[in-house]
């Protein structure tokens, strides 16, 4: 539980000597008190002040039941039409007997909240407090009853008596935060050094300001959202429960905090700083202990999508800075992974989404430079959950890298200055920290080139595979190479190959490719999550085109192992599925039997309409190969749109031996030769046992770059 914020004096105590009366005042009649303090007599109202022993509690309960709040917010009530000598009378005005200042009233309000825990009290104060509210929260014209000294003097007493109000119980600070400015009042003093020098350089600040003043507001935001999040319960207690993900109220609740100002629009009416990005400057400013709390909150308010640009920026350049230390180490990565990931509204069952726009917005302010960094600089951290953290990161860069902004961002990447990191030396001892690299580099390897439609196939790979006609495969100049007219994909020689390829079974894949519906080729989950408009046609075509492109390269680049991995498992290649799924990073690439394939899919309309597909394509002599990737299509929270199933084949006359029976043939004899011992399927060949994927994750050379 957050411990209450006590005020336990006051700053400027009155030339008159009031002891004796405290000493006597448990003794008097509650009424003599009670009418001493509604007098404004400077005895009784300094001696409540200090009414803190266990004896004297059980006095001030009395005062309580006899009515003193009521008189006490009487007083505070006129603050905003009159001058504290209006009050007083101008009689009393300089003599000692009367109190010379307001501050008696709210120090009396804040210690009374810390030793009475009555939460009727609590709940009083909240709801007439407003008047005391408006006078504080004016920071342009500064005044309290009148004067700019008593604004001054009383706002650290207040900003330790909200804390005190807001912990009570979960009414209250329901009550507080329906107050206007209220939050208002409580972010922006933690940023006053550094953006109101007006308030801060001020002689009255200098004299009443301190800096463990601004102890309590922070305190104070941390209970509200530790309260809202449901991490603390009805008794102020920890819960330590699994946390559920947030309903749609409280989550508005966080964004209105997140959202907030850190500079008063009277002030600034141009400031569109954040409480979310001004947070930031707080973690470099302040002790470890205040900086966990600021990564706490960062961290609960992302999944409340008050994420801006600003943000998301700063959040990544201070993980780029030299004075990082291992709080920031083990808290940014968690940070991080939540403001680049938006949460699915009402499906509590989805995970969180990666988002294009704010991946984009990461990368191009260095994220991957600075997630090799760190991993790199941190290397006595590798036994928590630093490095997963940032795999999680650049995995969720990759399922979205072929949408848009992030694609473009990507290609944007600084390529030396990621070649400067990976230079260092340490780089090679790090273990897993070093796949983590890899991952980063195939991502930009194989993401920041060109995955438009290419010009064919790739060229040279064991003799098995050439630049060839798509049809008969003759070798082609570059100049004498012809395109399909329509997907811009296939090559060939002559207008009778074009023919013979489009008859076997190139018409079913241009189709695909370019089909303005996408309804009877895409499967996996209903289109009618995604395909909601024109637009969105469109995109999820164009997105569809790309995704292929780059299948069909990472295919070709792989077709050797796809035969040779057929022959191990002693598999009939055109039984078989090539599965590569986009969602991962980097790539994952695997084959599988037929069967084995459709039994992945449990619906038995997306079942049969694959296994037809399967079985046709077979008969056409093609190998199938399915896409799994995330459309840019997809809303957040809808289940049909997190991801697409895309089936393409591959005909037997790209390959040099003119199908893939004899493809696979000339495979086996090449493996015998290259093992005379070998034994046939389920014998290990090459450190390779039957069963085992053999393409489990495609990494890019290095050199790719």
């Amino acid at each position: 539980m957050m411990s209450a914020v006590s005020v336990m004096s006051i700053n400027n105590r009155p030339r008159r000597d009031y002891s004796p009366y405290l000493l006597k005042i448990t003794s008097l009649p509650i009424e003599t008190v009670l009418e001493d303090i509604r007098d404004f007599k400077s005895d009784a109202s300094f001696a409540i002040t200090e009414l803190k022993q266990p004896h004297q509690k059980v006095y001030l309960g009395k005062l309580v039941e006899g009515g003193i709040y009521p008189i006490i917010l009487e007083h505070l009530k006129r603050c905003e039409d009159e001058t504290f000598a209006d009050v007083l009378g101008e009689e009393r005005v300089g003599h000692d007997e009367f109190i010379e200042s307001p501050l008696v009233w709210v120090v009396f309000l804040a210690n009374s909240l810390n030793y009475l825990q009555d939460r009727d009290i609590s709940i009083e104060i909240a709801e007439n407090i407003d008047p005391l509210f408006k006078c504080i929260r004016d920071d342009m014209t500064r005044e309290l009853f009148g004067e700019q000294k008593f604004w001054y003097e009383t706002y650290p007493t207040f900003l330790a008596m909200v804390p005190n109000l807001v912990t009570k119980s979960r009414e209250t600070m329901d009550i507080l935060l329906q107050k206007q400015k209220l939050l208002d009042m409580i972010i922006q003093p933690l940023f006053w050094q550094m953006y109101r020098p007006d308030i801060m350089t001020d002689q009255l600040a200098v004299k009443y300001f301190s800096p463990h003043m601004f102890t309590a507001p922070m305190h104070t935001l941390y209970y509200i959202v530790a309260r809202i999040c449901n991490q603390i319960n009805d008794e102020g207690q920890q819960t330590h429960n699994i946390p559920e993900r947030l309903n749609k109220d409280e989550m508005k609740q966080l964004s209105e905090i997140g959202y907030k100002a850190i500079v008063s629009e009277a002030y600034d009416p141009k400031c569109d700083i954040t409480f979310m990005a001004g947070l930031l400057d707080l973690i470099k400013l302040h002790d470890p202990t205040s900086k966990q709390i600021w990564y706490y909150m960062l961290n609960e308010m992302g999944t409340s999508g008050c994420v801006d640009n600003r943000v998301i920026n700063r959040a990544v350049c201070h993980g780029s800075k030299s004075t990082l230390d291992h709080i920031d180490a083990t808290k940014l990565p968690h940070v991080l992974f939540v403001l680049l990931h938006k949460v699915p509204p009402g499906d509590k069952l989805l995970p969180p989404l990666p988002d294009d726009a704010r991946y984009a917005v990461a990368i191009d302010a260095g994220l991957l430079q600075m997630s090799m960094d760190m991993i790199l600089r941190f290397e006595s951290l590798y036994d928590n959950d630093l490095y997963r953290r940032f795999l999680s990161i650049i995995e969720g860069a990759n399922s979205i890298a072929f949408h848009p902004k992030t694609q473009k961002a990507i290609a944007r990447v600084d390529k030396a200055e990621l070649r400067r990191i990976l230079s260092k030396p340490q780089l090679h001892s790090l273990g897993r920290r070093n796949e983590l690299c890899d991952k980063i580099f195939g991502t930009i390897a194989f993401f920041s080139k060109d995955i438009a439609p290419s010009q064919g196939p790739k060229p040279n790979f064991g003799g098995v595979l050439e630049t060839v006609c798509s049809s008969c495969s003759k070798e082609l100049e570059k100049y004498a190479i012809k395109r399909c007219g329509q997907c811009k994909k296939r090559i060939y020689c002559s207008r009778e190959c074009q023919a013979n390829d489009w008859k076997n079974g190139h018409k079913k894949e241009c189709k695909l490719m370019l089909q303005q519906d996408a309804d009877t080729d895409v499967t996996g989950h209903a289109n009618s999550g995604i395909l909601g408009s024109e637009k969105k046609k469109l995109k999820l075509q164009k997105q569809t085109v790309q995704v292929l492109a780059a299948a069909k390269e990472m295919f070709i680049e792989s077709t050797p192992v796809v035969l040779w991995y057929a022959n191990l498992n002693d598999w009939d290649i055109l039984d078989c599925v090539v599965d590569i799924n986009f969602c991962v990073s980097p790539p994952s690439f695997e084959m599988k039997a037929a069967a084995d394939f459709l039994d992945n899919f449990t619906k038995q309309s997306i079942h049969d309409n694959l296994k037809r597909y399967i079985e046709e394509t077979r008969a056409d002599g093609a190998l199938t190969i399915n896409v799994m990737f995330n459309p840019a299509t997809g809303q957040p929270g809808d289940k049909e749109a997190t991801f697409l199933n895309v089936q393409i084949n591959m005909p037997g006359s790209c390959m040099k031996q003119g199908s893939w029976p004899a493809a696979q043939k000339s495979m086996l004899e090449t493996m015998k030769e290259d093992d005379p011992d070998w034994q046939g399927p389920g014998h290990i060949f090459a450190g390779f046992a039957p069963g085992k994927s053999l393409m489990d994750r495609w990494v890019p050379p290095r050199d790719a770059m």
